[in-house]
């Protein structure tokens, strides 16, 4: 039986992603409370302790808190543990520049995938993520970390669509796994319930992660579940209105570690501009594997 997980850890981890969310704002104790549905006085309490320790910073006049020096050094220890995605910025950098498309850094934690790093400018009033932004690792989404899964994980996966998934929708996610493998990049398509958890994501931030918030997201995702969302044949002479193209980064084990993302695809791509670009991510993704000493799996 999986332990339950502690109120009072998941409120200071709701405290601190919530405020990484939001690096260039400060939020009073009431504002916090309320974007984060917490009591105020439990709230107070988990600034008050949280700042003693230096994780947050209490401005002295508008009473208003972000984060604090201390986790400076916890990001430090972090990222020399996790240093993929040092390895990976030059590479996103340089795809970013050739294609003016936005290229993201996201892995997996737990049940969720957590955006790292960003590069290039975004969609001028497009939808795009936050740094820190966590989004369910739910089907359709994360089908370039479960590709390469062992056949548990992929089932566990599979089984985190919640209302409706027919075999044929199952059929149809292990074919889009199939081809990622085949390919090495996975694309997904336009669909009105995609824009419309772009938008969420990008009004709500880290509230996310509230319940109340949580629950109108996953009822998106069931609803993009219903869209042709994965493409997975590609014709070089049609047309494909592209939303994102993914590819991973493998580690030493053979473990997907990151994921490198394109987005802002402004116009209608032919086929064989969606190989192209796709070919050119997978080679971008190839170099930051063999930076890191990683271990690439045959293609199916």
């Amino acid at each position: 039986m999986t332990p339950r997980p502690a109120p009072g850890a998941e409120r200071v981890v709701a405290v601190l992603n919530f405020l990484a969310a939001h690096p260039d704002e400060s939020f009073t104790l009431s504002e916090l409370a309320r974007r984060l549905n917490l009591n105020k006085a439990t709230c107070h309490a988990l600034l008050m302790t949280l700042t003693e320790v230096g994780y947050l910073l209490r401005h002295p006049t508008r009473m208003t808190y972000m984060l604090g020096p201390a986790l400076v050094a916890l990001g430090s220890a972090a990222q020399g543990q996790f240093q993929a995605v040092d390895f990976a910025r030059e590479e996103m950098r340089s795809l970013a520049d050739e294609t003016s498309l936005e290229c993201i850094a996201s892995t997996v934690v737990g049940d969720e995938i957590v955006i790292l790093s960003r590069s290039g400018a975004p969609l001028p009033f497009g939808t795009t993520v936050a740094l820190g932004q966590r989004l369910p690792l739910v089907p359709p989404l994360g089908s370039v970390f479960m590709a390469w899964a062992a056949p548990d994980d992929i089932d566990g996966w599979l089984q985190r669509q919640h209302s409706w998934a027919s075999e044929e929708q199952l059929d149809r996610y292990q074919a889009a796994l199939t081809a990622v493998r085949r390919r090495g990049y996975a694309v997904s398509l336009d669909a009105d319930a995609r824009l419309q958890i772009g938008q969420a994501l990008a009004s709500l931030g880290d509230e996310g992660r509230s319940q109340p918030v949580r629950g109108m997201l996953e009822r998106l995702l069931d609803d993009l579940s219903r869209e042709d969302y994965f493409l997975i044949e590609v014709e070089p002479d049609a047309t494909y209105r592209v939303n994102t193209m993914g590819a991973p980064v493998f580690g030493p084990t053979g473990r997907v570690e990151l994921g490198l993302f394109l987005v802002g695809f402004r116009r209608v791509l032919r086929g064989e501009d969606v190989m192209e670009y796709g070919e050119r991510l997978a080679q971008a993704t190839r170099n930051v594997t063999k930076a890191i000493h990683g271990q690439e799996p045959e293609r199916a």
